[in-house]
């Protein structure tokens, strides 16, 4: 009975959110340097998008809270993209390289997703269901420094999904660095 009411759940989940991105996405990971594809609609719970910056100080600082989320959600795929146009690939493979991430962040050359997606600032954060909806959009957190967040956006949009629920909050300010086109 429970997995008939989840289901319905996220059938209703499908149905209320806007269209983000289907298909793929491909671009270089920058920690394993390797060209990568990855499909959205891979995993039957979701996929978390989240833009990050090499050299901006509010997406290091929730780089510790979006690997802890990867890991305890892991009934869904993380991938982060860096489309940071005044980064140079080498200064944020480096950083990437030497991050705690598990997931891969895939360079975002031309700012062609940032762009469709309209993110804005690092860190900002959505969740695209299988079918390509968009489920949440919007900042990881209340703050700019993730140690000192009291409500905790992204992580109570996925509880708030894995139940089968619409997440409460789909669309919350975004707080860090301007993505620089």
């Amino acid at each position: 009975m429970r997995k008939l009411a989840t289901l319905y759940f996220l059938t209703l989940l499908s149905a209320s959110g806007w269209s983000c991105l289907t298909g793929s996405i491909e671009g270089k990971d920058l920690r394993s340097q390797k060209t990568i594809s990855v499909r959205l609609n891979s995993n039957q719970k979701g996929t978390v998008l989240v833009f990050l910056s090499a050299k901006c100080p509010c997406s290091k600082s929730h780089e510790p809270t979006l690997e802890k989320l990867a890991k305890d959600f892991s009934d869904f795929q993380f991938v982060a993209l860096n489309s940071n146009q005044d980064e140079e690939e080498s200064f944020s493979s480096k950083h990437f390289q030497d991050s705690n991430l598990s997931f891969p962040v895939l360079r975002d050359a031309k700012a062609e997703i940032a762009d469709r997606l309209k993110a804005l600032k690092t860190p900002h954060a959505y969740v695209i269901g299988p079918q390509g909806q968009c489920w949440y959009d919007g900042g990881v957190d209340d703050t700019k420094d993730s140690s000192k967040a009291k409500e905790h956006h992204l992580k109570n949009a996925l509880l708030d999904i894995r139940d089968g629920k619409e997440p409460k909050e789909k669309n919350v300010r975004t707080l860090g660095c301007v993505i620089s086109r």
